[in-house]
């Protein structure tokens, strides 16, 4: 089984963005956070999960996965296969998780994604100017 929690965040005031991603299979964990050019947050949360997916694939891991997220946007948009204004990151989205045998979306409360959460906030310290 693989779970992996995928956050977002901006910095509206720098115009900064940054996404992170936590994967956890067995015993092993794998961490992630990169700047992002700036875009509205909904879309860096589709960016963060559509770059996860592209690691797990590229590690080979073909297991169950459930993905948790604070988005609800996302988790919805997942569910129904359908986003009014993000279709075009959600297509890629929904092809890669045909690679897993199954996969399970849940929406979780920014309090149970704190570690995502917390690498996306030391990249945008990380990239903010001095």
């Amino acid at each position: 089984m693989i779970r992996l929690y995928t956050d977002a965040g901006l910095n509206t005031n720098l115009n900064l963005a940054a996404i992170a991603y936590v994967i956890r299979k067995d015993d092993n964990t794998t961490t992630y956070a990169e700047q992002t050019p700036a875009a509205d947050n909904h879309y860096l949360e589709f960016l963060a999960l559509n770059k996860a997916l592209d690691k797990i694939i590229s590690l080979k891991m073909d297991d169950i996965l459930f993905i948790h997220s604070d988005s609800k946007i996302l988790t919805d948009s997942i569910a129904k296969k359908y986003s009014k204004h993000y279709q075009d990151i959600l297509d890629p989205i929904l092809k890669k998780l045909d690679n897993f045998p199954s996969y399970f979306v849940k929406h979780i409360a920014d309090k149970d994604n704190r570690y995502a959460h917390s690498l996306v906030h030391q990249e945008l310290l990380k990239i903010r100017p001095s």
